[in-house]
């Protein structure tokens, strides 16, 4: 969560005013190039912090392993920092400020680009090299995701995915076709899937537009909600450069002007402004289908009387969905290289993952853990579990580009008029692609 106060771009500035402590990061013990690692061996007395904004049951998971780090590693602590409740990045970039940097702390992939470029992560490939660490595990999009000018700088700690979450017992009584659980089956288009949405509609209830139906579909209004829309008819946001913003194409135009169309033609979808809650509505049999993460699974599992089961994202030119999660990236000014190296690598094993998994914490980016019956449990529903597992493979990382964090957040300005319908997706592009473009350069070019 980020304070209303700040942008993202005056926090970042807060922690390396000029280029002073973004080059004393780079050049204290461990700075941010990660060229050389330093010797291996573990100092007695050592304490290291590490920091993750998470609600009680992952909190307990983090204490866990703090409390283990003794143990596995003699002489040396650890200090779980939980920031929720806080600005996690006014925390991370105060304490960088101050000079004691909190050791090890979690970015999402967006906000580990301006840190990585200032030289307040620490490159980690030296320390992968040095101790022959194993990162075949992570699933390689989502380790690559926080990759910036080839050097890594994070281990993973989820990857999240978007998928369907549909109500069996409507689909049923609506005739409609279930899906393959395949994302590589050539059923389930994008008008197929807008077909399912009318004919829920169509049914007797009370929670449609017209108070006739039920609703067909329901999701978010952030960047990974509205993205695989784009991608799924063969557009992007960015090239492949990342220099432009590329929305104004006609894929991009056509994937956003179809959700639009969900709204506001079809009447399929409540806008926003109606703030239907996904698990009620489908709980209360008022919600035929909705997009949601692995995560999510257990709250689904949780409604009574309800029977559901998943589904892949629509195909139209592609299937595509997107993904990202969390990861644990060490400050380049930590004076404790090796002690924080130790601990990085623990909060990221498979041991620790495996723990976050029994508590439904995350989609695992470990291919170990999500195969594991932890997150795979054929127990009970759904039966699709499956599009959990091949999803992975599928899904588009977000855009990576200096200055993107504040490039979204005017896309995402632009696109309040597409929630409430008051412009169509061409003419919201339009008006924001070239904004896009400019910050884009003014930022590439400082």
């Amino acid at each position: 969560m980020w304070n209303k106060g700040w942008s993202r771009r005056s926090v970042l500035e807060a922690t390396g005013t000029g280029i002073g402590i973004a080059l004393a990061a780079a050049c204290a013990p461990g700075g941010g190039t990660g060229g050389q690692a330093p010797a291996a061996g573990l100092k007695s007395g050592v304490k290291v912090s590490f920091a993750f904004s998470t609600a009680a049951d992952q909190a307990s998971v983090m204490t866990r392993a703090a409390q283990a780090v003794p143990q596995k590693f003699p002489g040396v602590t650890a200090e779980f920092v939980n920031t929720q409740g806080q600005n996690h990045m006014d925390k991370v970039t105060t304490a960088m400020a101050s000079g004691t940097p909190i050791d090890v702390f979690t970015l999402n992939p967006g906000d580990m680009v301006p840190f990585a470029d200032k030289g307040q992560v620490r490159a980690i490939d030296d320390l992968i090299r040095r101790d022959k660490y194993d990162v075949t595990d992570f699933f390689e999009k989502c380790f690559d995701q926080y990759k910036w000018k080839g050097k890594s700088h994070a281990l993973p700690r989820g990857f999240g995915n978007q998928d369907i979450y549909y109500s069996t017992s409507l689909w049923d009584s609506a005739g409609i076709k279930r899906p393959s659980y395949d994302w590589n089956a050539k059923d389930w288009t994008a008008q197929e899937f807008l077909d399912a949405t009318l004919r829920l509609s169509r049914m007797p209830g009370t929670a449609g537009s017209t108070g006739a139906g039920v609703w067909g579909w329901n999701q978010g209004t952030g960047l990974r909600q509205w993205a695989p829309w784009v991608w799924m008819f063969g557009g992007d946001i960015l090239n492949k450069d990342a220099t432009l913003c590329i929305l104004d194409q006609a894929p991009a135009v056509e994937g956003l002007q179809f959700l639009h169309d969900l709204m506001h033609k079809h009447k399929v979808m409540p806008p926003p402004s109606a703030r239907l809650n996904t698990l009620t509505a489908m709980g209360n049999g008022q919600l035929g289908m909705a997009m949601g993460i692995p995560a999510e699974v257990g709250r689904f599992r949780q409604i009574q009387g309800l029977a559901f089961d998943l589904a892949p994202m629509p195909k139209q030119v592609t299937r595509m969905t997107s993904g990202g999660g969390i990861a644990w990236h060490m400050a380049a000014g930590t004076p404790h290289v090796n002690e924080a190296w130790e601990v990085q690598k623990w909060i990221a094993s498979k041991d620790v993952q495996m723990w976050e998994c029994e508590v439904g914490g995350t989609a695992p980016p470990r291919k170990s853990v999500i195969k594991s019956p932890c997150f795979n449990d054929r127990t009970s529903q759904p039966k699709g579990l499956d599009v959990f597992l091949q999803a992975p493979e599928f899904v588009h990382t977000d855009p990576q580009a200096l200055g993107w964090a504040e490039a979204e957040e005017i896309v995402t300005t632009g696109l309040a008029s597409l929630w409430d319908g008051s412009k169509t997706a061409r003419q919201i592009v339009q008006d924001v692609v070239p904004q896009v473009n400019r910050l884009l350069k003014e930022r590439a070019s400082k």
